[in-house]
């Protein structure tokens, strides 16, 4: 099965993905306003838009579908990595497990968080990494020439647009399922006041407000969350608390379990807990637990490049996102090589910058 997607670009020079990003911004632009792009380069077409704690996993729930083997996976790998990394972080405290992720996302933990970029140079320099460090042994040398790179660009606010729609399907299947503890009567209300109240609740009208709007912080609302602690489902009912965004932190931080198809990723800001971090202005998307149907899994199974939880392959996905495939890396690289990036941009330590310094070997 091809990869569906929506808008895919070839460009074998920096000048031609300058020209599809400007494209690209064009069709972005709403309103006459220009509305955000977020940047990812991978090293290989093939690599599909998932996090890595889903990659070629299995989805075993619970008799309720409440609590599964992918939230023990990642229960387990949070407690080993704190317990022992909390003494040698220079990080400020994390103040809630969620914002471990990121720490744990920087140091190759496995994770639901997928890295983007607010930066097109950064992506590609990521895409294109082995073509920007400056000397040659036998790995580097391999991989420059298998190189197939791709730089995909993402609409984080029509994705998280999309989320919102979710949560106002007829009969709110969405918002039932995650606020299966409350009344009924209660979760038909939520529903309508999101539903009838997107001006409140979700999009700024004010042409000033567009730097802040579609794109939450989960750390942050997880802090604000800290205010209702006793009191959440009174707060809720009464309206006090923003619903759209206690949904949010039921689904993408505590991991209440979504059906396939019906919620997609989360496009999200974080703190900076690095230099590195802040160097490569990182951002995400966090993706649901998802319950994968059977159709999807068997497809999965028969090992023919389908991968369920993918972006590409998701419809509430595929509309925010374009593809470049860069068909010439090398000429590539060397313009951006010309114009002063370097490998210590995106890995801005003492060891880089050196190897930056002395090196000079970009030979094929």
């Amino acid at each position: 099965m091809e990869k569906q997607i929506a808008h895919r670009f070839y460009a074998d020079s920096l000048e031609q993905v300058l020209d599809y990003v400007d494209v690209i911004g064009d069709d972005c632009r709403k309103d006459d306003v220009f509305r955000p792009m977020w940047f990812r380069g991978q090293e290989y077409t093939y690599y599909n838009l998932e996090p890595n704690i889903f990659r070629k996993a299995e989805y075993h729930y619970n008799d309720l579908e409440r609590y599964g083997n992918n939230h023990l996976r990642e229960n387990y790998r949070y407690q080993h990595f704190m317990s022992r990394i909390f003494d040698k972080t220079d990080y400020r405290e994390p103040q809630s497990v969620f914002e471990w992720q990121e720490i744990m996302q920087h140091f190759l933990s496995k994770t639901r968080l997928m890295d983007w970029s607010e930066s097109l140079f950064t992506a590609l320099e990521f895409a294109l990494e082995a073509f920007l460090i400056p000397y040659r042994d036998q790995e580097i040398t391999q991989k420059r020439h298998k190189l197939q790179p791709s730089l995909w660009i993402l609409r984080p606010d029509e994705l998280n647009r999309n989320v919102y729609k979710s949560f106002v399907q007829d009969d709110f299947p969405v918002i039932e399922r995650v606020l299966w503890d409350m009344d009924k009567s209660d979760r038909k209300c939520i529903g309508e006041e999101l539903r009838d109240h997107e001006d409140i609740y979700f999009s700024l009208a004010a042409k000033e407000d567009q730097n802040f709007n579609f794109i939450a912080s989960l750390t942050a609302l997880e802090n604000v969350r800290k205010n209702y602690i006793g009191r959440e489902k009174e707060a809720l009912k009464g309206m006090e608390m923003n619903p759209f965004f206690y949904l949010l932190l039921r689904i993408y931080t505590d991991g209440v379990p979504v059906d396939y198809g019906t919620v997609p990723p989360l496009a999200i800001i974080h703190p900076y807990h690095s230099q590195r971090i802040k160097s490569q202005k990182g951002v995400f998307t966090v993706f649901p637990h998802y319950i994968p149907r059977k159709q999807e899994m068997e497809l999965a199974e028969l090992k023919i490049g389908f991968a369920p939880i993918a972006m590409e392959y998701m419809a509430s996905c595929r509309e925010c996102l374009y593809e470049i495939q860069l068909t010439n890396p090398r000429k590539i690289a060397a313009q951006m090589r010309r114009m002063g990036f370097k490998n210590s941009d995106l890995y801005p330590d003492t060891e880089r910058v050196v190897r930056d310094m002395e090196n000079m070997d970009f030979s094929i």
